[in-house]
């Protein structure tokens, strides 16, 4: 029986994934990096190491990264300043359908913490998460470690067996299957390999999808 939702946020709660290529190439720009976008794509909810492995290449990277990291939600909010612009489809009807339900969920994310809070408050969602967990947390490593999730299922009171984790990214369901949660996958722009098909349990195409599995469990694999 789920007992829980634990979301993922960047590419799955709020369209930024989509954004992060053209904003960080004009961050890299100025720092005289030409950013292709192959590496973009690499570099999408990944962490540090992937960053690292291509200072060689293009030397300076990792501080246009940290610097990205900094200013990125001011640099997309600037871009989508209307309340509700950067909503994925489906995430206002579903934290509708929870907060009726009242059945408890949580935030898991590689975003700071305050980043995570000035997302929510940007969007026409009505968004009331018992926890928020972030990998910047000392202590927490960056998915595909389990870390973050297991960290969440305790805060709300369960065990991961209970909670259904919702992401868009391979590393994001490849922890959320280490850590021992049911997982549901909802394709943004990660790209799909053969490491992450043993890992998909469940796919949907959007938020909305996930109502329907909430209200027939049994129908969750």
């Amino acid at each position: 029986m789920i007992e829980a939702v634990i979301f993922d946020m960047d590419g799955l709660m709020y369209n930024t994934e989509k954004i992060f290529k053209p904003v960080f190439q004009k961050v890299a720009k100025g720092y005289g990096i030409d950013v292709p976008d192959y590496v973009c794509q690499r570099m999408i909810g990944c962490d540090s190491r992937i960053v690292e492995q291509f200072e060689d290449r293009f030397p300076g990277i990792g501080k246009a990264m940290a610097q990205f990291q900094k200013e990125r939600l001011d640099l997309f909010l600037a871009m989508y300043p209307e309340k509700g612009a950067l909503d994925m489809p489906g995430l206002r009807e579903l934290m509708d359908y929870l907060n009726q339900v009242k059945m408890p969920y949580a935030i898991a994310s590689s975003s700071m913490v305050e980043d995570i809070k000035r997302l929510n408050a940007h969007s026409l969602a009505h968004i009331y998460p018992q926890e928020i967990v972030s990998s910047k947390e000392n202590g927490i490593p960056s998915k595909p470690d389990p870390t973050i999730f297991k960290v969440a299922a305790k805060r709300l009171g369960k065990k991961p067996e209970q909670c259904l984790v919702l992401e868009d990214s391979k590393y994001g369901i490849m922890a959320g299957r280490r850590a021992g949660a049911k997982t549901v996958f909802i394709p943004d722009v990660v790209q799909q390999d053969r490491e992450l098909y043993p890992y998909i349990q469940n796919k949907v195409d959007s938020l909305l999808d996930v109502i329907p599995l909430l209200k027939n469990p049994k129908s969750i694999l």
